[in-house]
């Protein structure tokens, strides 16, 4: 399961106050456990609401044509074990496209329908005014117009919690932001110099994706401690003879710009869905963050577009 689903799973499981109440019909009563009988379904979130209806909502990154089929097979599972209740569906897209999923299913004999709602139709400042933690963290997948503003808000909420309660917390906050390219790469600069020790268990990812994105999570025990494994990247024995501090902040700086050029490589897969080796390498080639930052942000929002603006970009004939 993508490591960004399990954080939207364990935020919701503590119901985010007023996300909850934008979502939610009727207030929640009690919350029902996602695995449904006789089938081997499993539902991202499911609820007893107070006017006893069932609230059934998942969670989506990606436009699945197959999205409709999906929520009719939920639907007849949550139907057979919730016989007597009225049963709503919730299809909430976090993903960074533009939304093009249908909303309805019309086959011979049978209309369904369910409702999709695009969460950046939500204003951020509505969640990020909220007391809840979780509602502040989900603020990240919402309309950002002020970066800033949303991440000193995010560092303002860990001030009161305990190491372990903000390790996680900007876990969660890091992984939630993986859909959001641009904000991931400025959260990241801004807590880096936060005093929070993540170590790779921490960190729900596979060895692949982890290796190329420890740093980007703020490092390895100590760091930050790239100085020695990690740290061999920009060399044990340079690092020894410029000093111990100064070596872990070069392996931290040389981290995040790694991470920020993954990042930038990810985005082009995620519109091609494949990565040449000569762009891949004209990537890895800059080492400006101003520039990857502005290459991530002109890559997101290009469509039709997008291979003139790689070409001029990365200046490919």
């Amino acid at each position: 399961m993508p490591s960004k689903d399990i954080a939207l799973k364990d935020i919701f499981e503590e119901v985010p106050h007023r996300l909850s109440k934008i979502l939610s019909p009727a207030p929640i009563k009690e919350l029902l456990p996602t695995a449904l009988p006789s089938t081997e379904l499993r539902v991202d979130f499911l609820a007893r609401l107070e006017d006893e209806s069932i609230l059934h909502m998942e969670f989506q990154s990606f436009n699945d044509t197959n999205m409709p089929w999906r929520m009719l097979r939920y639907y007849t599972a949550i139907a057979e074990k919730y016989k007597t209740h009225n049963i709503k569906q919730l299809v909430v897209y976090v993903g960074n496209e533009k939304l093009r999923m249908k909303s309805y299913l019309k086959i011979k004999n049978l209309v369904f329908k369910y409702e999709i709602l695009d969460i950046r139709q939500i204003d951020c400042r509505v969640l990020l005014e909220s007391p809840d933690p979780m509602d502040r963290l989900l603020a990240c997948l919402c309309k950002v117009e002020d970066e800033v503003y949303l991440i000193e808000k995010l560092i303002k909420t860990m001030e009161g919690m305990n190491e372990e309660e903000r390790k996680d917390y900007l876990l969660k906050a890091l992984t939630l932001t993986e859909l959001r390219p641009n904000l991931r790469i400025r959260l990241t600069e801004e807590v880096n110099p936060m005093p929070i020790v993540v170590r790779p268990e921490d960190i729900r990812l596979s060895k692949k994706k982890l290796r190329k994105d420890v740093l980007y999570r703020l490092g390895l025990e100590e760091g930050k401690q790239i100085g020695l494994e990690e740290g061999k990247q920009i060399g044990l024995q340079e690092g020894k003879q410029i000093g111990l501090e100064e070596g872990k902040q070069i392996g931290i700086e040389e981290g995040l710009l790694k991470s920020a050029q993954e990042m930038v490589i990810a985005i082009i897969e995620g519109k091609l869905g494949y990565v040449s080796e000569e762009i891949a390498n004209r990537i890895r080639e800059i080492r400006d963050m101003e520039l990857l930052r502005s290459l991530a942000k002109k890559l997101v929002s290009a469509s039709e577009d997008f291979m003139q603006v790689l070409a001029i970009e990365l200046k490919i004939s």
